[in-house]
């Protein structure tokens, strides 16, 4: 996907891909001729007249070719080269400036450096005061003390001139940016971008959007809607609805049309036809690979997954004449990286795999012209996906999304959570408040039980703000201000719970949970205490309590003889189904598959729309669709936005995905 193309603030001067030469206006590559000229030319009216004159050629010589390669660091070395061959004022002026060009062009790296280099610090203040605190401030970062940079460069004496003011909101970027507070990071970068044009202006907005890739949803709600500079709201809300819901982004564009990202043509990078663009479609002859763990823990897992990779292959869903070919990744990085290098050299069209979240990081080394490659997974919170692969996951986040819709299509407004304390829980739990208040309802509370625990009833007594009369019988009673309740569990810690719900008097109130709380194998007896609660569910499962004529009926039969886990049949064999129908989904189509309705976003993932089904005297039924009120064409509306009340400059990480297999 281009869009990785764009640098990490945390590394200087990265390299960035050009926009296509149609995208620029005249009046943009106008405007950056003179952003390219205010880096490259401030100062060489200082060029000193005291040195000897072949000296001063090979100097000037090096100044001209940066100036004409556009080459900012090339100057700035320049500069510094020419300082050792002057004395006295002209010294500490070159060496200034060389520092000062390094900075202008974000080369933070090589500012740093230079001022270590330099040998006239002394004389800087006579030169301009502000000017040499910059420097030191730049100094104070290169010897690692961070707060004491920040310090020295944020409380510069006023008034400040363009170049300096624009100096010290780039250095609290950068600082904050190395120092993990991308709040306050963006926020210094959003100030300065109205001083750049051209390729310096995307390398800005480069540098924004990366840090706005370290913030949850959650927080860029809350950002989007406090912040009060409305540029800085757009960027909020621009990367909460590429995260959320990537086919409205050209609804953000046409109502943020003079934003800097749409005038930049930087919005542009993150439609659905050129995010995924980068995607290609497998070629016409070659096998099919298939990378899975062999080590004993994950054995049966690999085993059912293959058998429904195969079955897709025997029923036509995949050429039948592409070899499938098993290659064992391990479970490290390194063993991944083997494994596609195995791949490479049997010239595979397709990739499948790997399975583990840490190896999905190899299918980095893939060419341009490789083969199409389908992660069984997302990739760790910190890394990126790579170029050009899919995604596809059965991760319980999108199971906790897709009840979120559900509860609000049906009605549900006002809900409470209770969640597992383990990983999977929270996760879950977490992702279903943030996409129920994202669209418009209200968690009214949220309670957490141990995964080990029986007896829940001082949780929901709280939960449900259970009252009982002192004398007489037990008929207890709940609160009336909540629609519904989540239970972000197991299937075995479901059937504790429920129970205890209707015990304490919530037997009427709607429940929802995750599509692993069932096993995808008829179980009347161990279901029985689930009784009422909804779950998004993989189309082949509802097969195991119908009869025989179900369509899907025979492939569920198949899965049964597969193993225990029919979910993981079913898994297999749709990663098969993406491969073989990409052109499809990535004309914008949807393919119809064991574990859902499935598409591709914009950022490459493939999104999974479940069915649905609803425990009945210990049998899972079929549930239909609820007709889903218009959803907002944004998740934050611009004439609610408050003023600015406080901002935390700390991120949080960002939500983790599981995936069947994942240590």
């Amino acid at each position: 996907m281009s869009i990785r193309q764009y640098p990490h603030p945390h590394r200087d001067t990265p390299a960035i891909t050009p926009r296509p030469r149609h995208l620029r206006t005249l009046a943009g590559r106008a405007a950056g001729l003179a952003a390219i000229g205010m880096l490259l030319l401030a100062g060489c009216a200082q060029m000193p007249t005291s040195v000897d004159k072949s000296e001063r050629a090979a100097a000037q010589a090096q100044i001209d070719q940066a100036i004409e390669q556009a080459d900012p660091a090339a100057l700035a070395r320049a500069r510094m080269d020419l300082s050792r061959a002057l004395a006295g004022t002209a010294r500490a002026q070159q060496q200034l400036a060389a520092i000062e060009t390094a900075v202008d062009a974000h080369e933070m790296a090589l500012a740093r450096e230079l001022y270590q280099q330099a040998d006239s610090r002394g004389q800087w203040t006579n030169i301009d005061s502000r000017r040499a605190a910059i420097a030191r401030g730049v100094g104070q970062w290169s010897q690692g003390e961070l707060d004491a940079a920040m310090h020295t460069i944020r409380n510069l004496p006023l008034p400040l001139g363009i170049d300096v003011e624009r100096r010290r909101l780039l250095l609290l970027g950068a600082l904050n940016a190395e120092a993990g507070n991308p709040l306050a990071a963006i926020r210094y970068y959003t100030a300065v971008d109205d001083q750049f044009s051209g390729r310096w202006l995307e390398q800005n907005h480069a540098r924004i959007w990366d840090l706005l890739t370290q913030l949850d949803a959650n927080r860029l709600a809350n950002e989007a809607e406090q912040a009060a500079d409305a540029e800085r709201s757009g960027w909020f809300e621009l990367a909460l609805t590429y995260r959320r819901q990537p086919g409205q982004v050209d609804d953000w564009i046409d109502r943020n049309s003079t934003h800097p990202a749409v005038q930049s043509g930087f919005v542009e990078m993150l439609t659905t036809e050129k995010a995924i663009s980068t995607i290609r479609s497998p070629r016409a002859s070659g096998p099919i690979a298939v990378l899975l763990p062999e080590d004993e823990r994950y054995a049966a897992i690999s085993r059912e997954i293959r058998q429904g990779i195969e079955y897709s292959r025997e029923t036509s869903a995949i050429d039948l004449d592409r070899e499938l070919i098993q290659i064992d990744t391990g479970t490290t990085l390194l063993g991944a990286q083997a494994a596609l290098e195995q791949a490479q050299r049997a010239k595979a069209a397709v990739i499948i795999g790997p399975l583990l979240k840490k190896q999905i990081g190899a299918l980095a080394s893939l060419p341009d012209d490789g083969p199409l490659a389908i992660a069984l997974n997302t990739p760790a919170e910190d890394m990126p996906l790579p170029r050009g692969v899919i995604s596809y996951s059965l991760s319980p986040e999108q199971d906790a999304a897709a009840v979120a819709a559900r509860m609000l299509a049906a009605g549900h407004r006002r809900v409470v959570v209770f969640a597992a304390s383990n990983p999977l829980g929270q996760r879950a739990g977490s992702t279903f408040t943030e996409e129920f208040t994202l669209q418009g309802g209200e968690v009214v509370d949220r309670e957490t039980f141990a995964t080990d625990q029986t007896d829940f009833s001082t949780e929901l007594r709280s939960l449900l703000q259970v009252e009982t009369e002192e004398d007489g019988p037990f008929q207890p009673e709940i609160r009336d201000d909540v629609d519904a309740i989540f239970i972000a569990s197991s299937g075995s810690e479901l059937s504790l719970v429920v129970p205890q719900l209707d015990y304490f008097g919530a037997e009427d109130l709607p429940r929802y949970s995750l599509g692993l709380t069932y096993s995808g194998n008829r179980d009347p007896q161990g279901d029985a205490d689930k009784d009422g609660v909804i779950i998004p569910i993989a189309p082949l499962l509802l097969a195991s309590t119908a009869g025989p004529d179900h369509p899907l009926r025979s492939p569920y039969e198949r899965a049964q003889l597969a193993g225990s886990l029919p979910r993981l049949f079913a898994f297999g064999a749709d990663a098969a189904r993406l491969a073989s129908r990409v052109d499809t989904l990535l004309k914008g189509g949807v393919v119809a598959g064991f574990t859902g309705d499935l598409s591709v976003t914009s950022t490459g993932l493939v999104h999974r729309e479940p069915h649905w089904g609803q425990f009945q005297d210990g049998l899972l039924q079929p549930v239909e669709p609820v007709q889903e009120d218009g959803l907002p064409a944004s998740p934050v509306d611009p004439n609610q936005m408050q003023p600015l009340s406080g901002s935390a400059n700390e991120g949080l990480p960002t939500a983790h995905t599981s995936q069947p297999g994942e240590e």
